[in-house]
């Protein structure tokens, strides 16, 4: 199977190392896809001791470094998707989500889900504009 060639495959150093098969973003024309960032920083084995506040600021950074790869900043994300194990858990994760962010307001969505990758409670794939 051939690569579009408008696409290309990102890697961030600043991230954590996909750990199936899948790329941490792609770039196709001026649309950064970044595949979902779990709560965890790059040397943090398991997000399950970490703060939820604190996973969705991980993941944010995760999707920024991602993102400053190709020249984009958190400014750039047009659209995130949060995955959460816990709705309860969402007025912490919103907070969050908002000081990360400040005015810059993203589309969203909100998805409850029965559990995620290495009891992270927290998964956020986003959508970049890089023009």
């Amino acid at each position: 199977m051939k690569t579009h060639p408008r696409q290309t495959r990102i890697i961030s150093s600043q991230s954590p190392t996909p750990l199936g098969h899948y790329a941490q973003g792609v770039l196709n024309g001026d649309t950064l896809y970044v595949s979902g960032q779990l709560g965890v920083a790059k040397d943090t084995p398991s997000p399950e001791s970490v703060a939820v506040a604190d996973q969705v600021t991980y993941a944010l950074s995760n999707i920024e470094a991602i993102a400053r790869t190709v020249g984009a900043s958190r400014a750039q994300v047009v659209k995130a998707t949060i995955y959460v194990t816990d709705i309860a858990l969402w007025g912490e994760a919103n907070k969050a989500y908002a000081a990360f962010f400040g005015d810059h307001k993203p589309a969203r969505s909100v998805v409850p889900c029965p559990e995620l990758h290495l009891g992270a409670k927290i998964e956020i794939e986003a959508i970049v504009a890089v023009a």
